[in-house]
């Protein structure tokens, strides 16, 4: 392990993030924000510092002797694990520096939260309002991190760093390249950039078209593509009161839980061979089955409940609209599968049977290679299937039975990876739920904080839910919590392996 070099490659993390720290100064210098401005500026030079002290401490070490790259693999996936915690505590400087999160924990919480694209929150709600009255730069700095830990910062690594980068490719956007060669890396990650770019403009483009700010279109376009939740308003999405919005953001919501290597082969193939790539994709068909199933089933199960029934002492909607259960569910529940985590209803007043199935869809997610979070649609399909090829095995052990997934046979070792992170999903889930138990929270709130940190979801259920925050945590849960929200977001085995003691030797 050639230390060094990872401490080079995280100095170049570091710097990035300060560049990166300049965008939320100018914000602050255009809405003539004082505070905004200092925070941010000073937050850049302390990570252009701690950068170019581990670049210039450590240049020597990132070549060989006859000028070839001196990282690899190993390096690459300890630069995957630890550069997240390197952003989030870069990332946090702004709040603090600000007076927004003066706790330290808080704010690594906050900007964790915000680079893993979860939208779990420790703000009040009016802290969250502040942030388009009197705090522009830190709301734009909150949601801009989404955008960068969706897909944005991570593409900017592999096209400066192809070596190094190639682990964290295939360790950050799983099913796309996973044996490309360096510059196959290099032009994946740029095409997938100029998609993810080109998705951006599109939905800012159609939220100002519908009506929306051109500042609040921005940070909700930052949390729609990166599937992460933040909003500058208390009430999330609600607070525009437009279906169009809503609209608007759900159909780019679900067009980002779609594997983005589909969307390259359409811009490298033609509609046509992605449209029959897509169609012919079990993750694909599987995840709009779920989810407008989904749609279909809360939509009527709100309708029969009723809601407020009419009656106008109650909080509750008018669920007698089916129309108006249609569209809550229709937001939810696209909201939810693919991880982002806004709102226009509160889902924890809904029935018992809407609110567990809403966490049942957060469990499994959107598809492999998207910007969504959760366990993933094709692990649920392949678990599945390899629970049937036991059964069949058991039946017939002299066969041969396969697991096959679009025709494809996968290699017994992919198979037992999957599984393997079943295992450690359940747990650390079951661990996490004990954990925060023992600080006296209920079930609802325990599990669901979990869940909602572990597969970047944002809101969970009861303390937790879409209305409440986690600032009443304890210190302590809230670290574990964020470490929870690193292993979600680069799904366990790059956060692992850096607890594995032979991992750092040789």
């Amino acid at each position: 392990m050639n230390l060094r070099a990872v401490a080079w490659l995280l100095g170049c993390v570091s710097l990035i993030v300060a560049a990166f720290l300049l965008a939320p100064a100018a914000v602050a210098l255009y809405y003539g924000e004082s505070v905004g401005l200092w925070a941010s500026l000073a937050s850049a030079l302390v990570s252009g510092a701690v950068g170019g002290a581990l670049v210039r401490w450590n240049r020597g070490s990132r070549l060989t002797a006859d000028g070839r790259p001196n990282y690899f693999r190993r390096e690459g996936l300890a630069v995957v694990g630890l550069s997240w915690l390197v952003a989030g505590v870069l990332g946090a400087l702004p709040y603090m520096f600000s007076g927004l999160l003066p706790s330290p924990v808080d704010a690594v919480f906050e900007a964790v939260s915000g680079f893993t694209t979860t939208g779990s929150t420790v703000l009040s709600g009016e802290q969250i309002d502040s942030l388009h009255e009197t705090a522009r730069a830190m709301g734009f700095w909150r949601s801009f991190t989404h955008w960068l830990g969706g897909f944005g910062i991570v593409m900017v690594f592999v096209v400066l760093f192809p070596t190094g980068g190639r682990s964290l490719f295939r360790s950050e956007i799983p099913g796309i390249a996973r044996e490309a060669g360096h510059q196959r890396v290099r032009d994946s990650a740029i095409t997938l950039m100029k998609i993810y770019v080109g998705l951006s403009a599109a939905e800012f483009v159609l939220l100002v078209l519908v009506g929306m700010g051109g500042f609040d279109a921005a940070l909700h376009t930052f949390g729609t593509i990166a599937t992460g939740g933040f909003s500058d308003y208390s009430t999330s999405v609600a607070w525009f009161a437009s279906f169009k919005v809503e609209l608007v953001i759900g159909v780019f919501m679900f067009v980002a839980g779609i594997n983005f290597a589909y969307y390259d082969l359409v811009l490298r193939s033609g509609l046509r061979s992605g449209w029959r790539a897509i169609v012919g994709s079990a993750e694909v068909r599987m995840y709009s089955l779920l989810t407008f199933g989904s749609i279909v089933v809360i939509a009527t199960v709100l309708w029969f409940w009723g809601g407020s029934n009419g009656l106008a002492d109650s909080a509750l909607p008018d669920y007698r609209s089916y129309g108006l259960a249609l569209r809550d569910s229709f937001f939810s529940v696209i909201s939810l599968v693919t991880s982002t985590g806004y709102g226009t209803a509160d889902f924890d007043q809904w029935p018992q049977v809407c609110r567990v199935w809403l966490m049942v869809l957060c469990v499994v997610g959107a598809c492999a290679g998207s910007t969504g979070g959760g366990v993933k649609v094709v692990r649920f399909i392949i678990v599945a299937k390899a629970a049937l090829r036991g059964v069949r095995q058991f039946i017939r052990p002299r066969a041969v039975h396969m697991v096959r997934v679009d025709g494809v046979a996968l290699e017994p070792a992919v198979v037992s990876s999957i599984t393997g992170y079943f295992v450690l999903w359940v747990f650390v889930f079951l661990g996490g739920t004990v954990l925060l138990a023992t600080y006296g929270m209920d079930l609802e709130t325990a599990s669901t904080a979990v869940v909602a940190t572990l597969n970047n979801i944002g809101p969970g259920l009861a303390h937790v839910g879409p209305t409440q925050n986690f600032a009443a945590m304890p210190e302590l849960v809230k670290v574990v919590l964020t470490v929870f929200m690193i292993l979600g977001r680069l799904e366990f085995y790059a956060v692992v392996a850096l607890f594995v003691p032979g991992f750092w030797k040789g």
